[in-house]
This record gives structure tokens, sequence and C-alpha cells, in this order.
């Protein structure tokens, strides 16, 4: 398996379902990722799965997604690359192994810029606010982002 089909594989994965897709998430770690977007996309997945991916596996617009963050600067990250962030997903891993729900390690990340995500993430900081924000939630948010990344902070979003 090239790092072409792993690429294409999450890239497909992480439009497919709403994270944290928890079921999907376990099939991925069980298949693996190319298996998995295979299997997905035909509708032969366990019914867990089924529930989280039925509603967007026929819209596979992985490569379209791919040539599209390229154009903006931007790259799929995922858990195979060497900078892949392993350290800032430890506490996802252990909360998951103590049955909390609190979210898992993503699929892919969606990155935008060069710059090796696993150093960046060494002193970053989640500003994490609602869809549905205040003028004044949205202001104090971007203060907050500017003198944190004015501190050399790396911040990152949700894209909420």
């Amino acid at each position: 398996m090239n790092s072409d089909e792993l690429r294409l594989a999450r890239a497909y994965l992480s439009r497919v379902a709403e994270p944290p897709a928890l079921a999907l998430t376990a099939f991925v770690a069980e298949v693996g990722p190319v298996e998995a977007a295979a299997r997905v996309r035909v509708g032969e997945v366990p019914s867990a799965v089924d529930v989280q991916t039925s509603a967007r596996r026929a819209e596979d617009r992985a490569a379209f997604d791919l040539d599209l963050v390229t154009e903006a600067g931007g790259r799929l990250l995922i858990p195979e690359d060497e900078e892949w962030p392993k350290w800032p997903f430890n506490a996802l891993a252990i909360a998951a192994a103590n049955g909390l729900r609190c979210g898992l390690e993503p699929l892919a990340l969606w990155v935008r810029g060069s710059h090796d995500l696993a150093a960046l993430t060494r002193r970053a900081v989640a500003v994490v606010g609602s869809r549905a924000a205040s003028d004044y939630g949205r202001h104090v948010a971007g203060e907050f982002g500017f003198g944190l990344a004015g501190a050399g902070v790396t911040v990152v979003s949700g894209a909420a």
C-alpha cells in the first residue's frame, strides 16, 4: 500500500462521518484505512459504522479535496506521516481507553501551511468557541488568538 492510497482513503473517511465517529475509528483501526474506505463506499460495514457513514458514503470527493487544499497552501496530514503530532493526542487515547466519550485521535488533519505540525504543537493551545458566538465572544477569541500567536504559541481551531 502506498502513501497516495492511504491519503486518499483518509481524505474520504474524514469527510464521510462527523467526528468523533467512534465506530468508524474503531473499524479503521481493525481493518486499516484503505480497506475501511473501500467497505464504507459500498456499505459493507458493521451497523454502527453504517449509521455514522450512510448519509455521505456516496460523496467521494477525496481527490478533489486534496487538490483544493493544495491550491489553498495546505495539505492532509495522516497518522502514517512522520510529522503526525502524536503527543497532543495522548490525552484522548487515555480518556478513550478509560471509557470516556470525549473524542478520539482524528483520522486525518487538514493543515494550512508548510511548517512541521509535530514541532508546532509542542507549544499549542486550542481556541474553541461556538458556532453561534456573540460579537463579544468573537472579539475575545480573536484577541486571545492574536496574543497567544504573538507570544509564539501555536493556536489551533476546530474550524467550527
